[in-house]
């Protein structure tokens, strides 16, 4: 990958969000407008029956408290903030005898200029429209000849039209009622009705009997286009800048050890390579230990870089079926009765991942597929180990002590795990003609097995002298350089054991 590739990566996820949000600004003023529409409904609901519900109470508590004599007790309740409030407008008494009062004072009596029916109970009806001016709601009241007069405030609605842009909306108010047929309240921008395709709602009032129809048109699209542009641009920003933030992290960590063991499980990166075990006895091949090898692009990952790491972080287990599959799949192409052994860790047979794993690739030949258990991570549930073992075993599957000696409780694991079978680690093998202490330890190693009746394969042998030593002391199977390095399948299909060296010296010799 080039080095520019990331950065036009960045710059591309970058500038796709504002790109989107371009493609999508005209799709999406529509909705949008059509929901600021809902919501001023509701806004204007709302109001209406927060009012409603005040002067249903304030209304007729103050036409009881009235004497109707526009007395000092006339005008407090006129004037109280209790009752004279955003509300109303104006009121005003008209007494039967004597001179009126408003909210303005006394003597300034209140003359209604419509013909009011007389009635005892609240009614409704409006201002006269003058001079091209709107009507506002009056509410009028009569008692004993006496009569109540509310002229209520419509300023609220013209504010609540001014937002959240002048000149938005449309609203009408049309009573229902056939007693006040014709009882028509129009406020806002009523150009819009005459627009080609406005957008309305309607919401009907059915205690009050009140039909109330918003409109709103090209405006609320031209804001609700402002809005995606003002909010959308920088939030689109924003998003861009994640997206590039998002890609550096999820790069980085693909880069790291663990997000590249990750990635090279989801690609399959990990492969067996196979090391023959050979009897020098007649050096017929009787078996192979996979090996892991993590194929990179064009090259191979040392097993060291990464083999503790995936043990510690609990990979190991995923990893190691997906190599038990292709070993399963390469056994095929080797001839029997040679077999392939896998090494293992503590956390397969402390729990039942073997057994499920085993279970899916529906038991494979337990005489062909054989397990290594690593003393390098100690077993802590030497009980369930036991027994998930003893089951397998059970199946025919049976396990050596891998690089027997170097770790923990070697002895320990003969002894509970019933396991029969050994390998010598390359640690002790190296001592072979050498003064090293060590060399006391594999001549101990070599005699318990022996004596004990393991079977005993010796790691890591490199030459003819450490092949002759472990032979006279009874160790055949050997595995090492000194006969092969470690191989795909590929190429141990057409490998073959070298000729015996005491065989080819004779040859030389001759």
């Amino acid at each position: 990958m080039s080095r520019q590739t990331p950065l036009w990566i960045s710059l591309g996820l970058f500038c796709t969000p504002p790109l989107l949000l371009l493609l999508l600004a005209h799709p999406l003023t529509n909705p949008l407008a059509n929901h600021l529409l809902k919501v001023k409904e509701g806004e204007l609901i709302a109001y209406q029956a927060e009012r409603s519900s005040m002067l249903a109470h304030a209304l007729p508590s103050q036409l009881s408290r009235f004497k109707f004599d526009c007395g000092p007790q006339d005008m407090a309740l006129l004037r109280s903030p209790d009752y004279y409030n955003r509300h109303i407008r104006f009121a005003a008494l008209q007494p039967a005898k004597g001179q009126g009062c408003s909210t303005l004072g006394p003597q300034w009596p209140f003359v209604p200029e419509v013909k009011l029916p007389p009635s005892a109970d609240f009614q409704l009806t409006s201002t006269a429209s003058r001079f091209d001016t709107e009507r506002e709601t009056l509410v009028y009241a009569r008692r004993h000849g006496n009569q109540a007069y509310w002229v209520l405030d419509s300023s609220w609605s013209h504010e609540l039209l001014r937002t959240p842009c002048k000149g938005c909306f449309y609203l009408e108010f049309n009573h229902k009622d056939p007693a006040l047929a014709g009882l028509f309240f129009p406020r806002g921008n009523k150009q819009i009705r005459a627009e080609s395709s406005p957008i309305s709602t309607v919401h009907f009032d059915n205690q009050h009997q009140v039909e109330q129809s918003l409109w709103a048109g090209q405006a609320l699209r031209q804001y609700a286009a402002s809005q995606i542009r003002r909010y959308g641009l920088p939030i689109s920003l924003l998003l861009g800048l994640g997206l590039v933030l998002a890609y550096w992290l999820l790069r980085n960590y693909r880069n790291s050890l663990d997000g590249l063991l990750r990635l090279a499980m989801q690609r399959g990166e990990f492969i067996p390579f196979y090391q023959p075990i050979v009897d020098s006895r007649s050096h017929e091949v009787v078996g192979h230990e996979a090996l892991i090898r993590w194929r990179r692009n064009d090259s191979f990952v040392p097993p060291g870089a990464f083999i503790d790491y995936v043990e510690r972080q609990g990979l190991i287990v995923p990893i190691t079926e997906q190599l038990v599959r292709q070993v399963v799949a390469d056994l095929e192409q080797l001839p029997p009765p040679q077999w392939v052994s896998v090494n293992l860790v503590a956390a397969h047979v402390e729990h039942s991942y073997l057994d499920e794993m085993l279970q899916r690739l529906r038991w494979p030949d337990p005489d062909r597929l054989t397990f290594e258990l690593t003393e390098r991570i100690p077993i802590t549930d030497m009980q369930r180990a036991a027994r998930e073992m003893a089951n397998l075993g059970l199946r025919g599957y049976h396990f050596k002590i891998d690089d027997f000696g170097t770790g923990y409780g070697g002895f320990a694991y003969l002894q509970r795990l019933g396991i029969r079978r050994i390998k010598i680690d390359k640690m002790f093998v190296d001592t072979i003609g050498t003064q090293d202490l060590k060399r006391s330890v594999l001549d101990a190693i070599i005699a318990f097995g022996r004596e004990s009746g393991m079977e005993m394969i010796a790691e890591g042998v490199e030459n003819q002298d450490q092949i002759d030593y472990l032979a006279e002391r009874g160790v055949y199977l050997i595995q090492g350089y000194a006969f092969a390095r470690p191989m795909p399948i590929a190429e141990l299909r057409h490998w073959q054991p070298p000729v015996k060296a005491t065989a080819a010296m004779h040859a030389s010799g001759a």
